[in-house]
């Protein structure tokens, strides 16, 4: 086990690859193979505590990539990773210009769109193919009725503002939607 103090998520394991062990690895960063150079990977275990992987091997497939982890030799053992979340330490990323974030940085902050509405907060991301979407968890008391809503991740389109200071999102989406 090891001691993780910032997580960032990066990717997402996805479906076995072969039967040598082989995954894929969904990537959640900007330049999609750039996940491989950050090291080591983490993963969350069931009872709260991190465990360390490390990259044995990684190569493009198709339109997406597949990677090989020490110690899991065989389809049963990697097919176990399956949906789980990848994540580094926040430390080991380096340092983002002015007006720039990560991604992790948007989990928890209020989504307000350009006539006021809160529209709730940041819960999780999907990776859709197209590009990346927010789920955004509605208020308890949404006037819509909704639980979730998914915006697309698209700077102009959808996305405005992201305000660090304030803790919030600044989208064009009408609340019914």
């Amino acid at each position: 086990m090891s001691e993780m103090k910032s997580p960032v998520e990066l990717g997402r394991f996805g479906s076995v690859y072969g039967v040598r062990g082989w995954i894929r690895i969904h990537s959640y960063t900007e330049d999609p193979e750039s996940i491989f150079d950050y090291q080591p990977w983490y993963i969350s275990s069931s009872d709260g505590t991190w465990r360390s992987l490390c990259l044995e091997e990684w190569k493009r497939h198709g339109n997406g990539y597949i990677c090989k982890l020490d110690g899991f030799d065989q389809r049963e053992e990697s097919q176990s990773m399956t949906g789980v979340s990848v994540y580094v330490d926040e430390s080991s990323l380096p340092p983002l210009p002015e007006g720039e974030f990560y991604l992790n940085e948007l989990l928890g902050m209020r989504v307000i769109n350009t006539e006021g509405y809160d529209l709730g907060v940041v819960d999780s991301f999907l990776e859709t193919g197209a590009n990346m979407v927010l789920v955004v968890k509605a208020n308890e008391d949404d006037a819509y009725g909704k639980k979730d809503r998914l915006l697309p991740l698209v700077f102009e389109t959808t996305i405005l503002k992201v305000d660090q200071e304030l803790g919030r999102v600044e989208v064009i989406w009408d609340p019914d939607f």
